[in-house]
């Protein structure tokens, strides 16, 4: 079977409208794969976090751990921007804290009870306003173990479940301005990051381009499932050239140009476990290897 075959490649006639997914907007830079990134809002299958609209009861005992003081506890956070974040901003904080969503699992190591609390606030855009925060119960309290922004665990996560003697890892999702990835990070039992490793890139492309281009290409991806062994992301190319240009952003749905070497795929990308990493099988790296071609 060829390299195309596998895609299922599907071409548009030159009448129809072209293909048109696109990515939404969620975030800011995490080097792991080098492009702005970040999200702010709750992923549609199981495992994920909860939105700030459903915090848990759980969240009214971790401010303690968030608020510079107490008269500062909001329903979702902070009146004012704790302190502890200063430290990681180039440009001055904004407002208070919001926690968007929270996810409870053992990251560090087995059989402790920690939570990955990601937000949207406090930092300007230009600073990269994705931040997590992790908390870890002890004696009845929780303490603020690691404080995430720019790069870690920041934008959507799910967690991927450890085993008995194995620690929970986290896949996450975070994009910006049609750009961003998905990657699994192994966290040190300190909390720090031990491991990065990237799954997906994903893309629209051109974006926010000065000149109309002759060639728009995105491609968007969701979690399909997650598991201690493997994880399954469903990717969704479109990739067409056009005549006379268009803005391939705000133009490409609807246009009345000329629609040709159209190509569409959805498909799904798996990959395995090797301890705390996850590889693409041989079918996944040919189909990557694939749309990147048309990028």
């Amino acid at each position: 079977m060829s390299d195309i075959a596998i895609l299922r490649q599907l071409s548009l006639d030159n009448g129809s409208q072209p293909y048109n997914r696109r990515m939404q907007t969620r975030g800011q830079y995490v080097p792991l794969i080098g492009v702005l990134l970040l999200s702010l809002f709750v992923p549609p299958c199981g495992g994920q976090q909860q939105s700030d609209s459903a915090l848990p009861e759980e969240f009214t005992a971790m401010r303690s751990a968030l608020c510079d003081k107490p008269t500062d506890f909001t329903e979702t956070g902070c009146k004012v921007c704790p302190a502890f974040m200063a430290e990681s901003a180039e440009l001055p904080l904004n407002g208070g804290l919001g926690i968007n969503s929270i996810l409870f699992g053992s990251f560090t190591s087995v059989g402790k009870t920690e939570a990955l609390l990601s937000s949207g606030s406090c930092f300007a855009h230009a600073d990269g306003f994705a931040s997590a925060i992790l908390l870890r119960q002890e004696q009845g309290s929780w303490r603020r173990l690691s404080f995430f922004h720019r790069d870690g665990p920041i934008g959507i996560c799910w967690k991927i479940p450890g085993q008995s003697d194995t620690r929970d890892l986290l896949l996450c999702n975070a994009e910006d301005y049609g750009l961003g990835g998905f990657g699994v990070i192994a966290l040190e039992p300190n909390g720090k990051v031990k491991t990065e490793s990237a799954l997906v890139q994903t893309w629209t492309n051109p974006i926010r381009a000065l000149e109309k281009q002759k060639h728009c290409s995105s491609l968007d991806a969701d979690v399909k499932k997650v598991s201690f062994n493997s994880i399954e992301i469903s990717v969704f190319l479109n990739s067409f050239d056009v005549d006379p240009p268009i803005d391939c952003f705000d133009e490409s749905e609807g246009t009345t140009s000329k629609i040709s070497n159209s190509t569409k795929v959805e498909d799904t990308a798996v990959f395995t476990r090797n301890g705390d990493n996850f590889a693409p099988d041989d079918r996944t790296k040919k189909l990557l290897a694939e749309v990147e071609k048309s990028r």
